[in-house]
């Protein structure tokens, strides 16, 4: 939510965007705004035989790295060839790794980056891009994912649901709710997805936001936002709980985590469905490793007993079977995060969805999970 001691010119994205218009036709510039559907830009603006495509992007937070690569992406495209110039104007600042991207470029890129004030634009080393366009309003789709004790991999869980969520063509807010901030510290300020359909500009991208920085308004091109919730359920900011359109709960398939892990889950479901009573909530065997079919009948049996009251008295309570779905032990998911202790003065970002001769359970995995949700509680609707 805006504040009231902000100057008018950038409490909301319409505002913000007027005034960047403004500065321009001040300048000498023709400004032209495109139709609300068109992709890739927010501006045009020409003088004399430049022609430049503009990108707005009202922020609470820095501009991250991915968030520039997706622009740059658009303006090699073929839908941006009427175009000498992008040009990227933001409320705030840069990321570092924003600004060394920015950097390495030099002072002859096609890109301009900009930081608009109340009466001009500030370029950060003479280059820059700006975000994406406004696509026609759609409502966004909440996830919050839940732990019912610390270790079962909630915030791996979160990042890489995200992740199939981008491979399937969507752009994705990671909301960090967890004080630990294991997310900032496992992802950074976002990833980009490339394209896997061979075109260019149709990139996805994934932005980490902290509990304080989120505004719907700052990701408005992003339709998905996944919370990695605070394990202490009353931390976690009432009005987003209320939000949330499906919850995943992660466990293990051993005995611990059906018999103590399974009380804390019955708790956590009652709290949330305290606040939020429309949710679907899932329950999800994470770290699944495959005990043999003696064993593996006697976990199920056990596993879906745990939950039976809440199953009979809760339409909207899954328990995931494993046989169907379930998230599969790999050295991928158990090592990742390695990037961070290889190069800790400049991490990369980056999920465990690398393939290893020609496979990779965990990406097959978090996409089986995708398609789950979509099948059980109706979310194809997001592919319309």
């Amino acid at each position: 939510m805006s504040s009231s001691l902000e100057p008018p010119y950038i409490q909301d994205f319409t505002h913000f965007e007027q005034h960047v218009a403004r500065i321009f036709h001040r300048h000498g510039w023709t400004v032209v705004t495109p139709e609300q559907n068109q992709v890739g830009y927010d501006l045009v603006v020409s003088k004399s035989n430049i022609v430049a495509a503009v990108q707005v992007k009202w922020l609470k937070n820095n501009v991250a790295a991915p968030q520039i690569l997706k622009f740059v992406d658009f303006l090699e495209s073929q839908a941006a060839c009427q175009f000498n110039y992008g040009i990227f104007i933001t409320t705030k600042d840069y990321s570092g790794p924003a600004r060394a991207l920015i950097k390495s470029w030099g002072k002859d890129s096609r890109i301009r980056c900009g930081i608009a004030f109340e009466n001009k634009i500030t370029w950060v080393n003479g280059d820059g891009g700006t975000p994406p366009p406004q696509p026609p309003k759609q409502d966004k789709i909440y996830f919050g994912i839940f732990t019912c004790k610390g270790g079962v991999g909630k915030t791996t869980v979160a990042a890489h649901l995200a992740g199939a969520f981008a491979l399937q063509g969507f752009n994705v807010a990671l909301v960090d709710l967890d004080p630990e901030q294991n997310l900032h510290k496992l992802v950074g300020d976002g990833v980009y997805v490339p394209s896997n359909t061979g075109h260019k500009g149709a990139g996805t991208t994934i932005e980490v936001y902290d509990a304080r920085a989120w505004d719907e308004n700052a990701a408005r091109d992003c339709k998905i936002v996944i919370c990695d919730c605070s394990p202490a359920l009353e931390r976690n900011p009432r009005e987003l709980i209320e939000k949330f359109d499906y919850c995943i709960i992660p466990t293990t398939l051993n005995p611990l985590g059906i018999n103590k892990h399974g009380l804390v889950i019955q708790d956590t479901v009652k709290k949330i469905r305290s606040i939020n009573q429309a949710a679907h909530l899932f329950v999800l065997i994470n770290n699944f490793r495959d005990p043999g079919v003696r064993r593996l009948k006697i976990l199920k049996e056990s596993f879906f007993s745990a939950y039976k009251d809440i199953k009979q008295n809760d339409e909207k309570f899954h328990c995931i079977d494993p046989e169907q779905v379930c998230i599969r032990t790999s050295e991928q998911l158990y090592y990742w995060g390695i990037h961070i202790l290889e190069n800790p003065n400049h991490p990369s970002s980056e999920l465990a969805f690398q393939l290893i001769g020609g496979k990779c359970y965990p990406r097959d995995d978090f996409i089986s999970l995708v398609d789950y949700i979509e099948r059980e509680a109706g979310i194809g609707i997001l592919r319309e």
